[in-house]
Parts: structure tokens; sequence; C-alpha cells
């Protein structure tokens, strides 16, 4: 072989060697590089973890300090009973520290703004927590725990003084007698007793609790509210002969709700041989109401009562032998506009109970004379006197679905379902 052969052989040999190691450069080149790419990844992944890590934790110290303002607020308005007048409607607590967050809290009346103005309205806390870049908004409504008066509880409960004569009887089905005073009993109470103490205890044929509970009378404001919204009927001594309800009133407009005051402007009222089918409220502050004859009162609305009297009250029909009677009295009971059991005619044949259906609440003296009946519950705020033979029927819906002004709030609570987050 020649030379120049040689030659070329050995310089075809360096080219191949040159030509591999630059392959072997070039893939250790990209390795290397892809080994950097993965270790940037891994890096960012780590990062991008950490972050999602420290938001998770933020977010759920977020919530749990909205929660927690929630909370306090809620404990706010069980342990003060002054909650409405002394918080304000708005913000209660500003960027409170709690652990490594912070919450502010805001309670706010829903419908008119002011907290204070009444306990029966509701309340929105409104709960927001903070950490970091996580906030979480916490929403809730309280509503008011309502709960009948106990002064609803017994058929006959009164402030003052109850005297049962001598050689008379009252009847009480269903629930007891309660006053919160003495009971001086020289008759016959047939039925329960309650009293903080006892002068005569008489014959008593159920259980006498001595003392038995103080049962708070209803507001002052009662009488106002129904008075502020009755229809007023022209006063005369004596009224007979009538039919009131929402569509019927001889002596005036009528009132859709069957709302009716009588301001006896200082006199004594007699009504008597009557039909009230609705509330009738007697202003005769200082003066005597006289409830006479034969009389049929029922409310037309069970959110109300059947009687309010700004003064004494005497209530003697003669409910065990007597009866409303339109023939003995010449007048319809159940003209248009004034139906009973649903029923309306023009004629005079009817007859109807003699007797009083609903809650009855009197601001002075009560005295039950004849044979007075009542089916309800009856209040009085001052004493009460039995002078004949007299029956009282407990009515437990009144207590089951209290009257308008016949009910306290007994703190706040959870409305149902009402949890919730807000999202801004």
């Amino acid at each position: 072989m020649s030379c120049r052969a040689c030659q070329l052989r050995i310089e075809e040999a360096n080219r191949s060697r040159r030509r591999c190691g630059g392959s072997i450069y070039l893939h250790i080149l990209a390795s290397s590089l892809l080994i950097t790419v993965l270790g940037l990844g891994a890096l960012a992944a780590v990062r991008l973890q950490m972050r999602s890590t420290r938001l998770a934790r933020d977010s759920t110290e977020a919530r749990a300090c909205a929660v927690s303002a929630i909370e306090l607020g809620l404990l706010q308005i069980k342990q003060n009973p002054n909650w409405r007048t002394e918080m304000p409607n708005g913000t209660w607590w500003n960027n409170k520290d709690l652990g490594a967050g912070q919450f502010t809290l805001q309670g706010t009346d829903p419908g008119d703004g002011v907290l204070s103005d009444s306990a029966y309205e509701p309340l929105i806390l409104t709960g927001l927590g903070t950490r970091g870049n996580a906030t979480h908004i916490a929403q809730v409504t309280l509503v008011p725990n309502i709960r009948p008066l106990a002064a609803l509880s017994p058929c006959l409960c009164a402030s003052g003084l109850v005297m049962i004569n001598a050689g008379r009887r009252i009847t009480a089905v269903g629930a007891g007698i309660a006053t919160n005073e003495q009971l001086d009993n020289d008759g016959v109470i047939d039925g329960s007793a309650e009293a903080q103490s006892i002068g005569h205890t008489g014959t008593i044929t159920g259980t006498l609790t001595v003392p038995g509970t103080s049962r708070p009378m209803p507001s002052a404001a009662v009488f106002a509210d129904y008075i502020s919204k009755a229809t007023a009927v022209p006063y005369a001594p004596i009224i007979e002969k009538v039919v009131l309800a929402p569509g019927c009133n001889p002596l005036g407009p009528t009132d859709p709700n069957g709302l009716y005051l009588i301001d006896t402007g200082g006199g004594d009222l007699t009504l008597r041989n009557s039909r009230i089918y609705g509330t009738l409220i007697l202003r005769a502050a200082g003066r005597t109401v006289t409830v006479d004859e034969a009389i049929l009162m029922q409310n037309c609305r069970s959110d109300f009562p059947v009687l309010l009297v700004e003064g004494n009250l005497i209530i003697r029909p003669n409910s065990m032998v007597g009866s409303l009677s339109e023939s003995a009295c010449l007048t319809n009971f159940n003209p248009v506009g004034a139906p009973y059991g649903g029923v309306t005619d023009s004629d005079t044949t009817d007859q109807y109970p003699d007797e009083i259906r609903g809650l009855v609440h009197v601001k002075g003296s009560l005295r039950l004379q004849q044979t007075a009946r009542i089916v309800g519950v009856v209040i009085c705020e001052g004493t009460v006197t039995c002078e004949d033979t007299n029956t009282i029927v407990y009515d437990p819906g009144l207590s089951a679905n209290p009257p308008t002004g016949y009910t306290y709030v007994d703190g706040m609570k959870v409305s149902p379902g009402s949890w919730q987050q807000v999202v801004q």
C-alpha cells in the first residue's frame, strides 16, 4: 500500500474520532440541560406547594377568626341583657387580634337599622376574619326567642288579693287560679290554686301551692298599642242590643280587625244584651264597666284578646240558665258582616251562648257575679272577688299561640339554615 493511501486512512480515522467526541459532548450538554430544567421545575413545584399550603393555612385561620367573631357576638348577647342599647348598629369590634389572624364583627338590624327600638326584631351578625392575604366572611341571622307570658298559664291570674266570698264557688277547668298576693277563700275553689300567702283556705278541691309562682303582668304598653289601632265607638252610659264585628257596627264605622274602642270620658258604662265578635277596649280609668244580663263576646282574630278594660270590671251574666236570645232582644245578632259559625241571616229566631270567649285583661279590680262563664284566660292587675257561682274554662291555645303583646323575649336564637359564607 502506498504511503498516500495510508495517510488518507489516518486522516479519515482522525475525522471519525473528532465526530464521535462532538456527539458525546452534545449528549452531555443536552443531559445537563434536562437535569437543570427538571431541577428548576422541582423547585417551582416545591415553592407552589408551599404557597398553596400557606394559603390553605391562612384561609383556615381566617375562617376560624370569622366564626369566632360570631361566637363572641353570641356570647355577648347571652351575657349582656342590655346589648341592644349598649352595642351599636354596625361594627361591634374592629381588627381584633386572634391567634395569628384578626377579626371584625358587625351586628345590624336588617329592618330599620335600629337595635334599641324593639326586642322582637332580628339581628344579623357578620364576622370577617383575615390572615395574610386570606379573608373569610361568615354571617348568621338571629331571631328573638318568643315565649308566652306566665300569666297565660292559669285560667285566672291576678296581681292583687283573690277573694271567694262565703258560700260562693269558682270552678277552674283545665288550669288553676293564681295570684301574686294573698288568697282569701271563704267559699269553694273547684280546682287548684297558687298564692304568695293564704288568709282563709276554705275548700279547695285541687292542689294548693303557697308560695306559688310570681307571674309578671303584661307590659304597660299593651293597652296603648291596641288603642292606637282601634276604631272609636261613641260613648253612652248604657250600650245594649248591638253587634260589633269586622263588618258590622251600627254605632259608627266598621273596623276590618273588629277592634273597637269606647272611651267613657270619666263615666261608668253598662254593656248588656249584645254580641261582640272582635276585640273591645273600654277606657274607664277609675270608673266601673259592667257586663250585664246576656252577652256573647268572642274574638275574631286569634292573635287579639277579646276584652281590655282600663278600669274596674263587673261580669254578671246568668250563664247557667240564660242565653243571648234574638227573640227576647228583638235583635238579629248574626247579620251580614257578623257571622256566627260562618252563618249570617236576617231573622230573629237564633239563640247564642251567654259567655265570654278569649283573653280578658283588666287593669283595675274584677268582680264575678251571678253565674258568669268565661272560656279562655283572665288577667287582672287588681283584686278579684268571686261573689256567686262562676266558671272559668281554660283555653290552652292562648298560651300556645299568645295574643299580640302577651309574650316576652327570652334571648335570641339562630334562625335555622341562616349560617352562610359571604362572597364579596
